[in-house]
């Protein structure tokens, strides 16, 4: 009994400080990005490519990564994730390329979205009272992008922090890589039917989550991206202040899961969703149509988003036979996905054609249909008996 309860304390110390250093390395991207541009002497264009590439490692993983993760066992699976991540964070120690800045962007996004993905995919098979336990990872998630995006904007004036910042984050990579060889991972089920990309597709419940988690992606990670730029080139906010504002969002973020977290079993996932989803949405929008005045508000409505990510993740696999749950959760994220890239494909084009007072709605637009896809799925869309 003893061993077993030991078993179980590595494996949330490894899922602990893998959500948290995947969430950090994630969010100096965008408090680095004004950095970049300067020194890189990018435009606003060049410097949401950054941004874009990055994403299409979040495709190529997730399309791929989910497939692989139900046929491979999950140690060897997410051992190599974790070997790709490290990779890309070591080249950010070494180097100050532009090409390869853009290269390491993908699979460090790519590999760090995948490994939280599996994370979350895990835990319902692993311990008792998923949700809380999710809740509480994505609690020390937050933590990560708060801590990272507070210290590190602090020192985002030079481009050595950014190597330093990288450094750390691939020490506690190579600890997690460490523990994972002491763990027992449950593989994946054999599937009952086989199961295709498409016929996951068809079913109707996947295009009103694909939508779901594409507008969600743009609400959240357009401001983790662009916040710092907004605030500090539209606002007229020091850059240190704009990511002050961006730390605090996450700091709702990573303070709402873990007030939320009793409440998500009693309550349900489903009616937890589209509660914070139309808060946040009120909040998110108020906050960017009032700009400088609206500031609180934007970065109050982190609470309301809290659970939204994780609970979302769940939500997905819930609708799904266990056997293919992997593989629709990373096939749904990964189309998801193309929202993330759409998105700032064209977005530093917006910035510069509209600026960023009008470029901006588009983020609360998409908050906005966060609610009422939630509200169409759960009216229009039979589900099973767990889902609340």
């Amino acid at each position: 009994m003893e061993q077993k309860r030991n078993k179980k304390l590595t494996a949330l110390l490894f899922c602990a400080v893998l959500m948290t250093i995947t969430a950090a390395s994630d969010s100096l991207r965008g408090v680095f990005l004004p950095q970049f541009k300067k020194s890189f002497g990018l435009s606003e264009t060049s410097a949401s490519h950054i941004i874009m590439i990055s994403y299409i490692g979040n495709l190529l993983f997730l399309s791929l990564g989910g497939w692989l993760s139900d046929r491979l066992p999950r140690r060897r699976f997410i051992g190599g994730v974790l070997c790709l991540w490290a990779a890309a964070l070591l080249m950010y120690v070494l180097t100050e390329s532009y090409a390869l800045l853009l290269v390491c962007m993908m699979f460090s996004m790519g590999g760090s979205t995948m490994l939280s993905t599996s994370v979350n995919v895990l835990i319902p098979l692993m311990f008792a009272s998923p949700a809380a336990v999710v809740s509480v990872l994505n609690f020390l998630q937050g933590v990560g992008i708060t801590v990272s995006q507070n210290i590190g904007g602090r020192y985002a004036d030079r481009l050595s922090s950014w190597h330093t910042a990288n450094l750390i984050i691939l020490s506690l990579a190579l600890f997690c890589l460490a523990l994972l060889f002491t763990l027992r991972l449950p593989d994946p089920e054999p599937a009952k039917q086989k199961t295709s990309p498409l016929m996951i597709l068809k079913q109707r419940q996947s295009i009103f989550l694909i939508l779901i988690c594409g507008c969600y992606f743009v609400a959240e990670h357009g401001l983790m991206n662009w916040l710092t730029s907004y605030g500090s080139e539209h606002l007229g906010y020091s850059v240190s202040r704009s990511a002050a504002y961006l730390s605090l969002f996450f700091g709702g973020i990573t303070v709402g899961r873990l007030i939320f977290a009793p409440f998500i079993e009693k309550v349900g996932i489903f009616r937890c969703l589209i509660v914070c989803s139309c808060v946040g949405a009120v909040l998110y929008t108020a906050g960017i149509a009032l700009g400088r005045r609206g500031m609180m508000l934007l970065v109050s409505s982190g609470l309301a988003f809290s659970i939204i990510y994780p609970m979302l993740v769940m939500l997905i696999g819930r609708f799904f036979d266990p056997s293919c749950a992997g593989s629709a959760t990373g096939l749904i994220l990964s189309v998801g996905t193309f929202f993330d890239i759409g998105f700032n494909a064209f977005f530093g084009s917006l910035v510069e054609g509209v600026g960023y007072g009008k470029a901006m709605a588009v983020m609360p637009a998409a908050a906005i249909l966060v609610a009422v896809l939630l509200c169409a799925l759960k009216l229009t869309v039979k589900r099973s008996r767990e889902i609340r």
